[in-house]
């Protein structure tokens, strides 16, 4: 998308990393770590941070100031304690939950059966029926919200979103009312950020709705797939989004051998999910295009024909460490493919670019490794930026 003419400076730049779960949150800090080396503007140094799913993970970190270069060494450690932090169960079973709706077991049998004799119901409403016995959620994903409260603190954060250096909108949606909530826009600041994280990231049926107040709320990709609205809306003249759902491409010569159906239901029901997700984040760009021809967005996807993001367990190190890597080489890709408008687009806000083709094709090792070092490394990065800001007029004129 390109916009109005040249503003060097005075630009708010923002970041979306949108939904897709653990893998998709693996790949977007990849795609950081090659932003990271790609642009002459810190990541950490960006204006304002919009988050969805698993990709509010990623941002609320950011936001807390974790580099990309911790974020991805990290991701892809063979540690058992990434961040100096023990590997809690981030996800567990909802043992509590199940054991409440098992002991409605007779009432819900009852119910069932008096139905069936006297309303002539089937056997097919008699399974609906007995479905009430399942809970919300087959899990629970407060271990997630225990973490990142405990990586905020590490970095010397209260778990709050007016604590944090950048704006911050986590993004989540009421079940009860369909409503997508932005935690960290005025009237829902006071929610602590990791709770705001949990919120956004309960898949539902697999992860029991988080309850915030009064109300249930569940991922915010339900919703949309990248809410780039609401970082327009919040005044982003420039919007970096990683969107790492798209579709498998299984035509002829494809990754995949005969058609996703011979492999199964699984196949099928990821495939109809990636193809509504990336229709409608297809129709939003068009959208904003059209709305808002003033702001610049620069979007980064995976291939569509590179299995990688497609079938690994993300829980074996192996498999975080390859879609990690896959995110920087995709980064990179993107950038190499498309060099003559970035470089053009970044410039009008003031970001210049480095030559995608003399990058390597894996990320520098990382030597950010302290707490301390960390936030050194993070003030001086910020100071960079902000004296080369300063100087771009005076060297123009």
């Amino acid at each position: 998308m390109t916009g109005a003419p040249a503003r060097r400076r005075g630009s708010k730049v923002a970041l979306v990393c949108a939904g897709g779960g653990v893998t998709g949150a693996v790949y977007e800090v990849g795609c950081l770590r090659a932003l990271e080396e790609l642009l002459d503007r810190s990541i950490l140094d960006l204006d304002l941070y919009v988050g969805i799913s698993g990709g509010a993970v990623v941002t609320s970190l950011l936001a807390g100031g974790f580099s990309p270069v911790e974020l991805y060494d990290q991701t892809t450690t063979e540690s058992r304690r990434p961040f100096g932090q023990p590997a809690a169960p981030l996800f567990r079973l909802h043992g509590r939950e199940f054991l409440r709706r098992w002991l409605r077991a007779p009432s819900v049998l009852r119910r069932a059966l008096t139905a069936a004799l006297t309303e002539g119901r089937n056997a097919n409403d008699l399974l609906l029926t007995l479905l009430e016995l399942l809970p919300a959620g087959l899990l629970d994903n407060s271990g997630l919200q225990e973490y990142v409260a405990r990586l905020l603190e590490l970095r010397g954060h209260e778990d709050r979103f007016d604590a944090l250096a950048r704006e911050l909108y986590l993004v989540a949606v009421d079940i009860d009312t369909g409503e997508a909530v932005a935690f960290g826009e005025p009237g829902w600041r006071d929610v602590p950020v990791s709770r705001a994280v949990q919120a956004s990231t309960a898949l539902p049926g697999l992860y029991q709705p988080v309850r915030i107040g009064q109300r249930d709320y569940v991922d915010g990709g339900v919703k949309k797939t990248a809410h780039i609205n609401l970082a327009i809306g919040h005044g982003a003249d420039l919007v970096i989004c990683i969107n790492p759902i798209v579709p498998i491409l299984n035509d002829a010569g494809g990754p995949l051998e005969g058609h996703l159906s011979n492999r199964g239901i699984s196949y099928v029901l990821d495939q109809a999910l990636r193809i509504m997700l990336h229709g409608r984040m297809q129709y939003g760009l068009e959208r904003y295009a059209r709305e808002h021809p003033e702001v610049d967005v620069v979007l980064i996807e995976p291939v569509r024909e590179d299995m990688r993001m497609f079938s690994y367990n993300i829980m074996r190190y192996a498999a975080r460490r390859v879609v990690a890597r896959y995110g920087y080489r995709s980064a990179l890709a993107s950038f190499r493919r498309h060099e003559e408008d970035y470089r053009r687009i970044l410039a009008r806000h003031g970001i210049r670019l480095a030559d995608p083709a003399a990058l390597p094709e894996d990320p520098p090792a990382g030597r950010r490794r302290s707490v301390v070092a960390s936030g050194l490394a993070l003030a001086l990065s910020r100071l960079e930026a902000r004296l080369e800001t300063r100087r771009a007029p005076s060297a123009e004129g």
